[in-house]
């Protein structure tokens, strides 16, 4: 008889060509050529699903040169001919693939689906699962309803999961974008949670049940046969259980059985500290970016210019000396302030004298990748992105590019 598939978890950047190198790893191990296929379920609810379907699909040819297909599901109700099509994509797959969208929702259209049940057997038969963000909060004895709190306002609880862990013995809940700072001005870690947030989430666990968090552009791979998992990414994986915690890097293995751990493993917070205001030492950077904001709002381009250098040379000193929660908010508030200077166009000076800013931001990008900071790179891509820049990676290095129609 087969033995389950291997499930790797991702915090997020399941996308990201930055995770490439996890995906290539984990097709490695399958045994054989791979079969990946893309389940949109969890995103389905939103109204630019095929396109998601379809960046899947071209980072899949990009990056491995491999097709993807894509099994669609996103109402109870789908013709049966559609249910039939995503089945034996299912199937025919032995890399099962889902990511981003709404935990909740994928709970309650795969709970008792005939799609459910085409994942649960392909991976009993050996197939991978690489489940990242939402899809990975599905797999748990718990699932967090991460829009219904972060979104709509609703007090921090957990509904049923989908328990897939427990056909192999584990009692554990996922939380991805354990290390999140998206947030401005708020605490947006453990998936925008936020520490208090994430305290009483915990607290309410029953208490043999362990908690895995995961950080983004990291993977948990498990293997259910030992109950063992294995980092693989630039972040790290946290295991929380009885008041207590520990975190691994890459390359680590661990046990998931909490009779098992090793006794050498890390602590790690495992007391959150809760939601604070800004803190004092964030008020150079809170007032740089109003300063910023202002000299925009009133078409000061030099000074707007002026500005965001220096939030762009903050975040290189703080990162430099690794001080990433002060980059973090720096990164956020270049990302917030660029689309501002786009709308300066008609008053701005020629291009050119941008270069001076454009440059710094391709440089700051080349160090946070450098550094591993996935998510603030991404960020200040992101940036000039809206600014109307692209960027070329390349050995010789980054370049900026307009945009066609910029």
């Amino acid at each position: 008889m087969p033995l389950p598939g291997t499930i790797a978890l991702m915090g997020s950047g399941e996308l990201a060509d930055s995770m490439a190198e996890v995906h290539r790893i984990l097709m490695t191990r399958l045994g054989e050529a791979p079969r990946p296929v893309f389940i949109d379920t969890p995103a389905g609810f939103e109204l630019n699903i095929d396109s998601i379907g379809h960046k899947a699909s071209a980072y899949f040819q990009r990056n491995f040169g491999l097709p993807l297909a894509v099994a669609r599901y996103h109402r109870q109700d789908d013709p049966p001919e559609q249910v039939a099509a995503t089945v034996t994509a299912i199937h025919n797959a032995n890399y099962l693939f889902a990511g981003p969208g709404s935990a909740s929702y994928a709970v309650r259209l795969w709970r008792g689906s005939p799609v459910w049940s085409a994942i649960v057997e392909r991976w009993q038969a050996g197939a991978m699962l690489v489940f990242s963000s939402a899809a990975a909060l599905t797999l748990g004895t718990h699932t967090l309803p991460v829009y219904e709190i972060y979104k709509v306002g609703a007090d921090p609880h957990w509904i049923s999961g989908l328990d897939l862990f427990g056909t192999v013995g584990l009692r554990m809940a996922v939380v991805p974008h354990w290390n999140n700072s998206s947030g401005d001005q708020h605490d947006t870690r453990f998936c925008y949670m936020g520490a208090a947030r994430m305290a009483h989430l915990e607290a309410a666990l029953p208490p043999e049940t362990t908690l895995l968090g995961i950080d983004e552009y990291a993977a948990a791979v498990i293997d259910p046969a030992q109950l063992q998992a294995e980092v693989l990414g630039a972040a790290q994986v946290t295991l929380h259980h009885s008041g207590r915690a520990w975190a691994y890097s890459k390359g680590q293995r661990f046990d998931l059985n909490e009779g098992q751990r090793e006794a050498g493993s890390v602590l790690r917070e495992p007391e959150p500290t809760p939601d604070m205001p800004e803190e004092q030492e964030h008020q150079d950077i809170a007032q740089m970016r109003d300063t910023t904001q202002q000299a925009l709002e009133t078409r000061d381009y030099p000074a707007a210019v002026q500005g965001l250098v220096m939030l762009g040379l903050l975040a290189g000193a703080n990162l430099e000396q690794g001080v990433y929660n002060r980059a973090g908010l720096s990164v956020q508030a270049l990302q917030a302030l660029l689309p501002l200077l786009d709308r300066m166009k008609p008053e701005a000076p020629a291009a050119d004298t941008a270069t001076p800013l454009l440059d710094l931001l391709v440089a700051l990008r080349g160090e946070l990748r450098a550094a591993k900071q996935w998510a603030l790179a991404d960020q200040v891509r992101d940036g000039l992105a809206a600014l109307g820049y692209t960027l070329a990676d390349s050995p010789q290095g980054t370049r900026w590019e307009k945009s066609a129609g910029v």
